[in-house]
């Protein structure tokens, strides 16, 4: 009797123990992810922006889970080896996507095949620093409202600027359904090709990076009629946005984290969550600060909401002016 009671006794602890681990791991996020390295694709070259706002959220990252987090640049086909490279992985969370909407820009148009169906939402990383319209510096506009009132006056008359079939296409094509002016549009892919474009007289206005924009402005090379952004950037308090002069004209770019479809959503929940602390991490917010980018934190149904919006918007534009 002596010897079954200290079996019993001893299979009793062994149970309580195994339920007490398991309890334990069931509540710790490191039990739903991650579990092993981290792979962050990113689908441009090693030194752009993309690139360099991707090592930003990936030390972070690193610094906030305890775990080894890599960035694996990989710009082929456009960025479209990239995104199969997420797509067909293990929806684990372990693979990752670090890339802008033009992802959405891609599918729209055609050059990327799959949906916004095919990927799981996760989070938004940063947003890129605001975008202006700028001009020459003896344009006859002084803000984006004169510039709309004159083009529509003059229907073709005015070029634009932009990279056929990309973001640039789209934000153009919002500017002139929006305003229901006509533009001429000029292949100019590069910030550096639309400066000395402008600068050259072979196109009206383009659009730019709010802190080259404020040099060249300061330098007497340009005039800024408007900020794209929706909402004013409080370091260049001397741009108004579009939307504030009257003319919708305002594109958001959001750095966002997809993984493939099918992921658990408690691991989803898991990386959003692992997010949060980009708003209190000192390091982040100093990075953040030089290059005049933020971060907002958004719940994982907050982002699923931004994504369908822009994938709405996207397709909507693509197919009112015909960009295939």
């Amino acid at each position: 009797m002596k010897k079954s009671g200290a079996v019993l006794l001893c299979l009793l602890t062994a149970v309580f123990f195994l339920n007490a681990e398991g309890s334990q791991e069931s509540g710790s996020e490191k039990a739903v992810w991650p579990k092993g390295n981290v792979q962050i694709i990113v689908p441009a070259k090693a030194g752009g922006g993309t690139d360099i706002n991707a090592r930003i959220f990936a030390e972070y990252l690193q610094r906030e889970i305890g775990s080894p987090v890599v960035v694996v640049n990989q710009p082929t086909a456009g960025g479209t080896v990239a995104y199969e490279q997420v797509r067909t992985a293990k929806p684990d969370g372990m693979t990752l996507l670090f890339n802008h909407t033009g992802i959405i820009v891609q599918m729209a148009t055609g050059r990327y095949e799959y949906t916004m169906d095919d990927f799981t939402p996760v989070a938004i990383a940063q947003s890129y620093p605001p975008q202006v319209y700028g001009v020459a510096p003896d344009a006859p506009w002084d803000n984006i409202r004169e510039f709309v009132d004159d083009a529509a006056k003059n229907p073709g008359k005015y070029t634009i600027g932009i990279s056929l079939g990309g973001t640039t296409h789209f934000i153009a094509g919002m500017l002139m359904e929006n305003t229901g002016i006509e533009l001429k549009l000029v292949e100019a892919s590069s910030e550096v090709d639309k400066v000395a474009a402008i600068q050259g007289g072979h196109i009206t206005i383009g659009n730019l990076g709010v802190t080259s924009a404020q040099q060249y402005e300061e330098a007497g090379k340009m005039k800024v009629l408007c900020l794209i952004d929706a909402d004013p950037a409080p370091k260049f308090p001397q741009f108004v946005p579009a939307v504030d002069q009257g003319v919708n004209a305002s594109w958001i770019a959001p750095l966002c984290i997809w993984g493939p479809k099918g992921m658990d959503p408690a691991v989803v929940e898991a990386i959003n969550a692992a997010t949060k602390n980009m708003l209190t991490d000192k390091t982040v917010q100093e990075q953040l600060d030089k290059m005049s980018e933020t971060f907002k934190y958004r719940t994982v149904a907050e982002v699923e909401e931004l994504l369908k919006k822009e994938e709405e918007k996207i397709t909507t534009l693509a197919n009112k002016l015909n960009i295939q």
